[in-house]
C-alpha cells in the first residue's frame, strides 16, 4: 500500500513538468520576439504553432494593406554620416590605401 501512494506522489509532482513553458506567454509577448535581429528557433516554432499574425511586435488580426518604406531621403536604409565618407581625389596616379 505505501508503494503505491509513494508512486502516486511521485507521479503528482512530475506531471506539471510536462507543461510548456511557453505556454503562459501572451500572444503579443511573442510578437515582441519577432522584432528582433534574431527570434530564437523555440519563440517562431510557437508563433507559427498558434498561427499568430505580428506587425510592429503586437498581434494584428491583418497586415497593413501598404506598408511606407520611403523616408524623407527616398530610401528605405538611413543614409550613412557624411563626415564618415572619404572623399576620393581625382588623381590617378595616386593609390588608395585603407
Amino acid at each position: 500500500m505505501k508503494k503505491i501512494l509513494v508512486i502516486f506522489l511521485v507521479s503528482s509532482f512530475t506531471s506539471p513538468v510536462f507543461a510548456a513553458y511557453l505556454d503562459d506567454w501572451s500572444n503579443d509577448d511573442l510578437c515582441g520576439w519577432t522584432n528582433s535581429s534574431s527570434i530564437p528557433e523555440h519563440i517562431q516554432i510557437e508563433v507559427d504553432k498558434r498561427e499568430i499574425l505580428c506587425y510592429g511586435g503586437v498581434e494584428v488580426a491583418s497586415l497593413p494593406a501598404e506598408v511606407n518604406l520611403s523616408s524623407r531621403i527616398g530610401t528605405v536604409f538611413p543614409s550613412p554620416d557624411p563626415d564618415l565618407i572619404k572623399e576620393v581625389s581625382p588623381d590617378k596616379d595616386k593609390s588608395y590605401s585603407y
